[in-house]
């Protein structure tokens, strides 16, 4: 080690030859509170020289200029998603995730996150835009061939939130000095000539009979969707214990991710409390004998719904018995699962519920400043769910209106109340 060498009248600047010196320099760093010491060799400087230096030195120590190490998109991206699935749903989690490894690091991960510029991620969009997939289909002889398909809008839309959404808190963490994603372009959405995915009442009522008929072990999940309006991931995670019989009220504290139970999450809402009508509870009644019948294992645990080895439902358990009960009731659009959610809000608006019910029947979160000076009544929701039913009863119902005056003298526990007298069946 090299000696500290002769003082000179300067503190802290030592003489080593004659154009040679060592400095060593000590300051308090504003941004830890500690001291902090820097020693430093200069050579070919006056003595004067080297004291300005030491001078300039302290002044370093004392408040460094803050230095972010250069950041490729892959190492960023590692990190964030990391830190993104301590507070994401699972499956907004996942969606990120197989939007990252599968579409924006394969284009965009080798570059240095300041140096990506709007050019590169308007090359990455058109990329995709053009270059499409391939899929395998069986051709007119029996072989099968390749056929080139594009990308949907939609799909590229999620690609890019995702990576816009990343990049603007690399903008802050990594203080970009630009935003690589303005002024990007998406391609344009295509003109929707599809039927909504959505069915009238008349179709509901065939749709649930077909259900009811040919494949009774789904019918009261089907009827449970389009009675409440429920989204599947809530409804089949449903327990016995979460119905109350006596006050007719369902609770909804939990929902099935994938077969996994978790909490309800911020993202995806629903109503805490949910009323259920006497049709509905008829139904359920039901259905939970025929678990007791046929000893399903989920009865153990208490599921409503359970699969028939007794575990969490996921919606393509459905698939076959849908597609089944889509031909018996003669409807050849696209309609899904999720579709009966679409139903239910049509159906509650067609049944003129004032829009804060409908919004508090199903969950969702649009003009919040209404719903913060509203609340909404278990009659309410109560008779919302009546009006529905009402629309969707079979033609050989005879419908008879109980009016609030007779609820006075007797009647229901509130709202409209609707009896329903069969030619056949219940009584």
């Amino acid at each position: 080690m090299r000696n500290k060498g002769k003082a000179t009248r300067y503190p802290g600047v030592y003489r080593i030859d004659e154009n040679s010196y060592w400095i060593r320099a000590k300051a308090v760093d504003l941004r830890t509170g500690k001291d902090k010491e820097v020693t430093k060799l200069i050579e070919g400087v006056s003595l004067q020289e080297a004291a300005q230096q030491r001078a300039a030195l302290i002044e370093v120590a004392k408040n460094p200029a803050p230095t972010a190490a250069r950041m490729r998109v892959r190492e960023f991206a590692k990190g964030w998603l990391e830190s993104k699935k301590l507070r994401l749903d699972p499956s907004t989690a996942q969606t990120y995730e197989r939007a990252l490894d599968g579409r924006i690091l394969p284009a965009l991960g080798d570059y240095y996150y300041d140096s990506l510029t709007s050019m590169d991620v308007q090359k990455w969009v058109d990329d995709a835009m053009r270059r499409g997939w391939t899929s395998e289909e069986r051709g007119s002889k029996g072989g099968k061939k390749n056929v080139r398909r594009t990308y949907t809008r939609k799909s590229i839309e999620v690609w890019f939130r995702v990576f816009r959404t990343m990049t603007r808190d690399a903008m802050v963490a990594l203080d970009l000095p630009r935003d690589p994603t303005l002024r990007v372009s998406l391609p344009e959405p295509p003109l929707d000539n599809s039927e909504p995915n959505a069915l009238t009442a008349k179709q509901l009522v065939a749709f649930l009979a077909a259900f009811k008929k040919d494949h009774p072990q789904h019918y009261g999940l089907v009827t449970m969707l389009a009675f409440t309006g429920l989204r599947f991931c809530h409804a089949s995670a449903l327990k016995w214990d979460d119905w109350d019989e006596e006050a007719a009220v369902l609770h909804v504290v939990r929902k099935s991710f994938r077969g996994v139970e978790g909490p309800v999450s911020r993202k995806k809402q629903a109503p805490k409390e949910y009323p259920v009508e006497p049709e509905l509870a008829e139904i359920l009644r039901e259905h939970r004998t025929e678990l007791m019948r046929s000893q399903n294992p989920g009865l153990a645990k208490g599921l409503m719904f359970p699969s028939r080895t007794g575990t969490l439902r996921t919606p393509n358990s459905l698939d076959a018995a849908w597609a089944d009960c889509l031909v018996t009731a003669k409807i050849t659009k696209r309609f899904t699962v999720h579709g009966l959610r679409y139903t239910f809000t049509d159906l509650v608006r067609r049944a003129n519920v004032d829009a804060v019910v409908r919004r508090a029947l199903t969950g969702h979160v649009t003009e919040e400043m209404q719903r913060h000076y509203s609340s909404v009544g278990m009659d309410e929701k109560r008779a919302a769910i009546a009006g529905v039913i009402r629309l969707v009863q079979p033609e050989s119902a005879v419908i008879r209106l109980v009016q609030p005056e007779a609820q006075a003298a007797g009647g229901t526990n509130g709202g409209t109340t609707v009896e329903l007298k069969k030619d056949a069946g219940r009584k």
